[in-house]
């Protein structure tokens, strides 16, 4: 999903910091729009991905430094039985990050974008989930295939054909080569896998995530 910069994370923490320092939490189901801090929550493990992936620990302390200020606001912003996963995968990622086990560190992270694409959808969102879950599947199956988990990996390919055959009409719609060649590569994921192709698993599922980008811009 898209990115934040650090600037922008920066502000709007402390913005919604302030509107939420006097309010208490929410106890029913949230149905209206996404909380600030479940945004900058999705933008920052996202951020420390890329980080992590670049091996640039000092820009990864940096996003845990963030997310630490976050997760106090998200604590007052969703009910806490909403966040406790993606709780658990912050502390491991604190964790790893500090051992730096790159590969921990990033399937720690990817479990926290997965555990906020699961909080988006009990808001009114604009970009059905499913185009965040093709997110994390395209990172999980890189993830998978480079740690030898290849049982991971293939599981990660059926989810994305399951994710993108729910969006596949609205894409195909908006932009039919973009749609062509989504399967193409959905199809080249397969084989990779099949063929246990570290290197291949990684340039397709990263064309993937480029694409996953262009189908947000169509909502």
């Amino acid at each position: 999903m898209k990115s934040l910069h650090v600037a922008a994370i920066i502000g709007g923490l402390a913005l919604t910091g302030g509107m939420l320092a006097a309010t208490t939490h929410f106890d029913g189901p949230q149905t209206g729009a996404v909380p600030k801090a479940v945004t900058i929550a999705e933008g920052l493990a996202e951020d420390i991905q890329a980080d992590l992936d670049a091996r640039n620990w000092t820009m990864a302390h940096t996003r845990l430094g963030e997310l630490r200020k976050n997760r106090a606001v998200l604590q007052l912003a969703v009910p806490p039985s909403e966040i406790t996963g993606y709780e658990v995968a912050l502390d491991s990622l604190i964790s790893q990050v500090e051992r730096q086990d790159q590969p921990a560190s990033l399937q720690s992270a990817n479990r926290m974008s997965r555990q906020i694409v699961n909080l988006m959808g009990g808001y009114a969102v604009t970009i059905p989930v499913q185009v965040g879950y093709l997110d994390v599947a395209s990172r999980d199956a890189i993830y998978g295939a480079e740690s030898g988990r290849w049982q991971d990996a293939s599981a990660a390919a059926a989810e994305l054909h399951t994710n993108y055959g729910i969006v596949r009409a609205h894409v195909a719609a908006k932009d039919s080569i973009l749609d062509r060649r989504m399967r193409q590569q959905l199809t080249e994921l397969d084989a990779a896998v099949a063929a246990k192709g570290v290197a291949r698993v990684r340039a397709t599922a990263t064309a993937l995530l480029g694409d996953v980008d262009l189908i947000e811009r169509t909502y």
